[in-house]
């Protein structure tokens, strides 16, 4: 488009027959305005129209021609969008309220963040670590950790004196540690074995608390031993008035009961009471055989209790003996019953008050020391093995050993447990030699030597099956038998060996116990014509 021709409806228009409304100075004038708001083609067009309502117009056209190179020069260039100052001014002014208001909602934001939030927050963080603590309480509480437990609820309400969760569970943790003192206490006087003191303490310790820990089966236990020392005070009562019956149903009952209650003492007085009652009974004989029968079964008990006991084996030997007799002479067998009650009256010669040697005067016989007395039988030597040579008579002792049907037991059976004990059979070994221990008892005063090998050979079998504890108390009930006998080997030759044996087994070294005692078995086997000569516990 002509320049020329622009913006042409902003300057006055010709009239209806062509003639200007207004002069060219007005024209100017305008058209000036325009060039000093820097309007170039509102200026461009008024200064045109200025030149020609007046062609020698100087100003109009210099500044027509500035006026073009300016606007010349503007369209070069992108040109910024104006606007009306009004306009800008109001979108500053919104512009800044905005930015007010904004400001004002941040503010007022962060005062109610630091007003409500900030303190909600910390006030959650001390309810989570609050229940971390009385959870952590209550879990020692559980452990059963009452000292803990206790610290750890005082802690809590020194921080919220008003917890009732903490109030409770320190009243619990407290109380259950008065439980515990007392229970201690009650632990204490059953290691005292005050038993009175421990019940009592148990039964208020209970009443507060059934079900704390263990204390009704500590309770139940405390009444078992009172009513036990109860028992046991009476049986010793009846045990020294001689009340040997009455001593000896005691005695088994605690045994029965409980058969570590004051083991030592119930095994000595039960063992003496079988004994003493055993010889009550038969000094009682008024030609019965009955009361030496009770005799005969309270010496086995005996023997089971002690059976390395010299006097009880004695008195088993002479009932089996005296009871051998009666059944022979009621037989008819005179000549069998005499001999058996010859070998009675030998070592008794008023045995079942009397009634020995009148039943051997019945069977024909007379008793030892008279003119018609017979000359003592010899017997098979205890040391001798089946088929051995026999052992000559000791001058001046009688001499008792496993004879006629005793003796071919205690061969028997020892031959058999040799053979198990050869094969391994080790279990058929015990069964053997424990039955040869039985017949054993009847060899009277040289018993102790049958009585040894039968111990020797049983501890031997246990310990090759590594029953080692029990070779170890059959082995020095053996190496207790032959010190206690007659025919005792002097100590001094194997005592070493044996206080070795004792000093391992009580370090619980049962096999270095067991090499100790095998020297000293070898000391007394060399000795003692037990047929143990070189013979070794282990193998």
């Amino acid at each position: 488009m002509d320049m020329q021709g622009m913006e042409t409806d902003s300057l006055p228009a010709a009239g209806a027959q062509g003639q200007l409304v207004q002069d060219p100075d007005a024209l100017y004038q305008q058209s000036l305005g325009h060039f000093q708001n820097g309007e170039w083609q509102q200026a461009i067009a008024g200064f045109e129209q200025v030149l020609q309502l007046a062609p020698g117009h100087a100003e109009a056209r210099a500044f027509l021609e500035e006026a073009r190179l300016k606007a010349s020069l503007d369209q070069g260039k992108p040109k910024p969008k104006r606007m009306p100052i009004g306009k800008s001014v109001r979108r500053v002014a919104l512009l800044l309220v905005g930015l007010l208001a904004v400001l004002a909602l941040l503010v007022g934001a962060r005062w109610a963040y630091q007003r409500w939030v900030t303190p909600q927050k910390a006030q959650q963080q001390v309810d989570l670590q609050r229940a971390q603590q009385l959870a952590a309480a209550q879990s020692l509480l559980a452990e059963r950790d009452y000292a803990g437990a206790e610290q750890a609820f005082q802690a809590l309400l020194e921080l919220d004196p008003n917890s009732a969760q903490a109030q409770q569970g320190l009243a619990e943790a407290q109380k259950k540690l008065a439980l515990n003192k007392s229970y201690l206490q009650a632990q204490q006087a059953i290691a005292g074995k005050d038993w009175d003191e421990a019940a009592r303490i148990l039964s208020a310790l209970i009443e507060q608390d059934p079900s704390f820990k263990d204390a009704q089966a500590q309770l139940a236990n405390v009444q078992a031993q009172q009513r036990l020392g109860t028992d046991f005070v009476e049986a010793e009562r009846a045990f020294s008035a001689n009340d040997w019956s009455k001593a000896i149903a005691g005695y088994e009952a605690l045994r029965k009961v409980d058969p570590e209650y004051q083991a030592q003492a119930v095994t000595d007085h039960l063992f003496e009471s079988y004994l003493r009652q055993g010889l009550s009974l038969v000094a009682s004989v008024q030609g019965s055989g009955e009361p030496v029968q009770e005799a005969q079964a309270l010496y086995k008990k005996a023997l089971v209790l002690k059976p390395q006991q010299p006097e009880a084996a004695q008195e088993l030997a002479l009932a089996d003996k005296y009871l051998e007799g009666q059944t022979k002479l009621a037989q008819g067998d005179t000549a069998g019953a005499s001999a058996a009650f010859e070998w009675v009256l030998k070592l008794n010669p008023d045995y079942a008050n009397g009634s020995a040697a009148t039943l051997m005067k019945t069977a024909g016989g007379s008793p030892p020391g008279s003119a018609a007395a017979t000359a003592t039988p010899t017997s098979a030597s205890p040391g001798a093995t089946p088929g051995g040579p026999a052992a000559t008579p000791t001058t001046g002792e009688p001499v008792v050993t496993p004879a006629g049907e005793f003796q071919a037991k205690y061969a028997a059976v020892m031959a058999e447990g040799d053979q198990a004990l050869s094969a391994g059979d080790y279990a058929q070994a015990e069964e053997q030699y424990s039955q040869a221990i039985l017949a054993a008892v009847h060899g009277g005063y040289n018993s102790a030597r049958w009585l040894f090998a039968a111990y020797v050979k049983l501890a031997s079998a246990n310990a090759r099956d590594g029953k080692r504890d029990l070779a170890v108390g059959q082995i020095k009930t053996a190496i207790g038998i032959m010190t206690r006998s007659a025919v005792a080997i002097p100590t001094e030759a194997y005592s070493s060996y044996v206080s070795e044996g004792d000093r391992f087994a009580q370090q619980k070294d049962l096999e270095k116990a067991l090499a100790q005692y095998s020297k000293a078995l070898q000391v007394i086997g060399a000795k003692c014509n037990c047929g143990l000569e070189n013979w070794s516990i282990l193998p």
